[in-house]
């Protein structure tokens, strides 16, 4: 066992770190030259595949015995086209557990085309081999789909959802509250010409800067004259959507000193070594952030980006569930109305002095009455769209009902009818499913009442400070079982795609374009070792060998008295 032991814990720290199946050769030699038995056999890079799609087993079968534990459990998955031009889709389970939500990835299939058809049986097979469950019983306990929109997947007539509502017709089907934000401040972008202008002139120094190591040291030059830290103009957008809007924001307002220095040397700079296309976009960049609408307008965009991106963020989390739109909403919606009123940090700076920023001159005429009135058109464009995708048109009422998840809107003092009806709405809506697992439908609302004097304080009647969900459960589960199954059922629901989409941001690293050869079975079982395995210290390989020697066919070897053969280390 103690040469396995090596072999398994090489295995594990290769599949955690990302390294190439061929480092177990070289490991296992290195291990030796430290005085280490690991033995001639096992050595090579197939067997330490063996040895992490073990690993990755073992890891599975927690999932497996958590998901037949509880009675409900929700998927979220999203599509891409990876290295090896082939298309695939990832897959992760969502859960809500005494309160308590866990988010876990299952699989990363490769699939012949992307239709809603293959996509739904890729997505069944996928459940039912890696959870080890019958199809019946994944739709006996399947409550949730969430996706990121696309019409294959949100389709009305033949999407994904559709299809499985087919087998499981009170499946709540979510499209990515992040992704909705994101879609809303687009819009917003698309309809206000200062807002087009001003996310081109970003993306164009990006690009200005990208694309030219020249442009990028001179800048440097340029930093280190003005005073101020260079940081590498960010692409708008990206990835992480308003989260990187707000990077490249804050990036450009910080060197600005620096980026105008540059553009109005570059703009009368003379010699061979300068280009007459780099001097004219020099000479329009300067112009245009040495304009006082730009600076002033552009200061308040970044404060609205402020309060966006700090609510994409806070929907990208995997403790976020339906519960919080609405109070995420009113707050988002109140914040917006307030920047308007009174400025924001960035706005501020910007008016410290009338006719310039930051030693820069402004020109240009612009007042605050034009300032406010494009302040307002433009918190008026964005809430409209907040409204729109967010808000009751964006929002079924099953959604709407599920608002006291989020304990902290909860009223401050204790109010008998709070919730209520919701309660009755939800209760009416997810019956066949609560009975299923033995919830007593009729005493919940009961329990409710119960609940709620449990959660405020008994003497004051006041709520707590910052509740969770888990507290209540461990003082309330006694007494209000039932309730708190609905509950569990409301945090199994998604609310965001984020995790699949940082699963496929762990997928390019994986399977990059020198490793477009792997299966997906195996990318599986490497993202699993990555995400749920323990770290590399705290490892424990006994498991994994246990099953290793179960279910792997090993050659005998007929030279019995080597003293590393294969038998022996079996035999250890």
């Amino acid at each position: 066992m103690q040469r396995l032991a090596l072999l398994f814990r090489n295995a594990h720290a290769i599949a955690k770190a990302g390294r190439p199946f061929s480092d177990m050769e070289w490991m296992c030699a290195l291990d030796e030259k430290k005085g280490l038995d690991v033995g001639a056999s096992y050595r090579t890079d197939k067997k330490c595949c063996e040895f992490i799609h073990c690993i990755a087993e073992e890891q599975r079968l927690g999932l497996q015995a958590q998901i037949q534990s509880n009675n409900f459990f929700s998927v979220m998955m999203d599509g891409t086209t990876d290295s090896s031009v082939s298309d695939a889709e990832i897959i992760y389970i969502r859960q809500g557990v005494k309160g308590v939500v866990a988010v876990n990835f299952l699989a990363y299939v490769n699939i012949s085309r992307g239709t809603a058809d293959h996509i739904c049986t890729a997505l069944v097979q996928a459940l039912e081999s890696n959870l080890q469950m019958t199809k019946e019983t994944i739709f006996s306990k399947l409550v949730g789909f969430g996706s990121d929109g696309a019409s294959v997947m949100t389709g009305c007539k033949s999407g994904v959802s559709t299809r499985l509502k087919r087998e499981q017709p009170l499946l709540f089907s979510m499209h990515c509250m992040a992704h909705r934000l994101e879609l809303g401040f687009k819009a917003v972008v698309g309809e206000n010409s200062f807002m087009t202008t001003f996310s081109e002139l970003l993306f164009s120094i990006y690009n200005f800067y990208h694309s030219s190591a020249l442009n990028r040291e001179n800048l440097k030059s340029s930093c280190a004259a003005a005073g101020v830290k260079f940081l590498a103009p960010s692409r708008v957008g990206g990835t992480r959507w308003l989260p990187h809007t707000m990077l490249a924001l804050k990036k450009l307002w910080s060197m600005y000193p620096a980026l105008m220095q540059h553009f109005e040397q570059l703009s009368i700079a003379t010699g061979a070594g300068v280009s007459s296309d780099s001097k004219a976009k020099a000479k329009g960049f300067f112009k245009k952030l040495s304009c006082k609408k730009t600076v002033l307008l552009g200061a308040f965009v970044t404060d609205v980006v402020d309060t966006l991106h700090s609510v994409s963020l806070a929907m990208q989390s995997p403790s976020y569930s339906p519960g919080h739109i609405i109070g995420t909403l009113k707050s988002t919606m109140a914040k917006l109305q307030a920047l308007t009123e009174s400025p924001g940090h960035y706005l501020t700076s910007a008016l410290e002095h009338e006719s310039s920023f930051l030693g820069i001159p402004l020109l240009g005429k612009y007042d605050l009455v034009q300032l406010k009135a494009d302040m307002k058109c433009l918190v008026d464009g964005l809430t409209a769209q907040l409204e729109k995708r967010l808000g009751e048109n964006g929002t079924d009422d099953v959604t709407s009902a599920m608002h006291f998840l989020s304990l902290h809107s909860w009223p401050h003092q204790a109010n008998e009818e709070f919730g209520n009806q919701d309660v009755a709405l939800l209760l009416r809506h997810f019956e066949p499913i609560l009975e299923k697992c033995g919830v007593d439908v009729s005493v919940v609302l009961t329990e409710w009442n119960l609940l709620k004097d449990i959660v405020y304080a008994e003497t004051t009647k006041v709520l707590p400070k910052k509740p969770e969900w888990v507290d209540v459960f461990r003082t309330a589960q006694d007494n209000c079982p039932n309730v708190l199954q609905l509950v569990d059922l409301l945090l199994s629901l998604p609310a965001s795609s984020a995790d699949c989409e940082r699963g496929f941001s762990l997928t390019k690293v994986i399977k990059s374009d020198w490793r477009s050869r792997l299966r997906d079975t195996m990318v599986t079982d490497l993202m699993t070792v990555q995400l749920h395995s323990p770290e590399i210290g705290d490892f424990d390989p006994a498991s994994s060998i246990l099953r290793w020697k179960g279910t792997c066919k090993r050659r005998l070897s007929l030279n019995i008295s080597d003293s590393n053969s294969d038998d022996e280390m079996e035999s250890e």
